[in-house]
């Protein structure tokens, strides 16, 4: 065995040990020294500053947790009510926008003898004039009562050619009041010839009536054939009026009604008639018929055109009021302010009933004249015309 390990070791050369590297570059550090970048100072005093806000930081002990304090429910109830207050205040700002509103005198000839209480009574002029400034005549005459006690909503319409006193010109047609001295007189006259105690008006220019049914999203009313034919004829005077003024109507192809041989024939068409939901361009060419019948049926459709949007807007959700109040307002003007028409809310979103009244007629010895200029005019029996009236609104 001894043998054998000693040819190995002849064979083989022995070796030197080798010593383990040591490389001072990697295991011995250099001294630490602190290093402070002041590249983004810009002076020596900006230096001081920051060096005296580090050592008062250093002195201060840190700040004990607090756990974050819950919002108490008082609070969190004034803050949802002012949040909801907030809402309604820009949503009822933006459902008036555009409404012209003017005052009228306190004494406009109001009868307080007749005054009952819950029952409020408004003018409601309706014109047909091309702007606000050219007043023009009151086409449309109305008392609109609101009764309170009953629930109930009125329309006393008065034709617009009533002979009637209007203080300061005499004995004239109803309608020319309103172009003699604006909302005032024609509130005035009201008043003063069938004593009573209006105080307020509305004032809805016709002229702009297929905005206002746009609005509702239309109006549903039962026509007859002779209706529609004369609906097509007063859609082409409407286009032909644009046109005339240089700017385009408000009527399309749609708008006309489609007679029997299936042609839009204004001239001898049979029409089928029967219920349809009228377009805006349709409704304001419903309310202008003239020459089918008496100025009394013409009323009696103006009636209808609002007492449709009335049911129209109790078809639609309360959602929808909004966009309709801002759709109709710019077409309005009134003597209520805000607050005022505020205070009708309860009133309107209630389930209201609706009835219908015009003066004068057969009852009240209506008959159709002539005045001195030669003008056609409507008499009647005033002492009737006031009983009846009174009757229809105050119950």
């Amino acid at each position: 065995m001894a043998k054998h390990n000693d040819r190995r070791d002849a064979r083989k050369p022995e070796r030197g040990r080798r010593e383990p590297l040591r490389d001072n570059y990697y295991y011995d550090m250099p001294p630490l020294r602190q290093f402070e970048d002041i590249s983004s100072y810009s002076s020596e005093k900006r230096r001081s500053s920051d060096k005296a806000r580090m050592e008062r930081s250093a002195k201060k002990p840190p700040k004990p947790y607090r756990p974050r304090r819950r919002m108490g429910l008082g609070k969190r109830i004034f803050l949802a009510l002012a949040l909801a207050l907030a809402l309604g205040a820009g949503l009822f700002v933006y459902m008036f926008m555009g409404l012209r509103v003017q005052h009228l005198p306190r004494n406009v000839g109001a009868d307080p003898s007749v005054r009952v209480s819950g029952v409020k009574n408004i003018a409601l002029f309706g014109l047909d004039s091309r702007d606000w400034e050219n007043q023009g005549r009151s086409d449309v005459v109305m008392v609109l009562s609101l009764d309170s006690r009953t629930h109930t909503m009125k329309m006393a319409s008065i034709m617009r050619d009533s002979y009637v006193n209007i203080e300061g010109y005499g004995y004239d047609k109803l309608a020319h009041a309103y172009a003699y001295g604006g909302p005032e007189l024609a509130v005035r006259t009201l008043n003063q010839n069938f004593h009573l105690d209006i105080e307020d008006y509305v004032t809805v220019n016709f002229y702009h009536m297929a905005e206002i049914v746009e609005a509702f999203g239309g109006v549903e009313l039962e026509l007859t054939g002779e209706e529609m034919l004369e609906v097509n004829r007063n859609l082409w005077t409407l286009t032909k009026e644009a046109e005339d003024e240089g700017r385009t109507a408000p009527v399309k192809a749609a708008d006309y009604f489609t007679a029997l041989d299936g042609t839009h024939n204004m001239v001898d068409g049979e029409y089928q008639g029967g219920k349809v939901t009228l377009t805006g361009a349709q409704a304001v060419a419903y309310a202008r018929i003239r020459y089918l019948d008496s100025d009394a049926g013409r009323t009696s459709r103006q009636q209808k055109v609002l007492s449709g949007l009335l049911a129209r807007a109790k078809q639609r959700t309360v959602l929808a009021w909004p966009g309709i109040v801002h759709g109709v307002m710019p077409h309005c003007e009134t003597s209520l302010d805000l607050g005022d028409m505020a205070g009708l809310f309860p009133f309107a979103l209630g389930n209201i009933t609706t009835e219908t009244l015009t003066l004068p007629g057969e009852n009240e010895n209506a008959y159709g004249s002539e005045d001195e200029a030669g003008n056609w005019i409507y008499c009647f029996d005033e002492d009737l015309v006031r009983t009846h009236l009174h009757q229809f609104i105050f119950g």
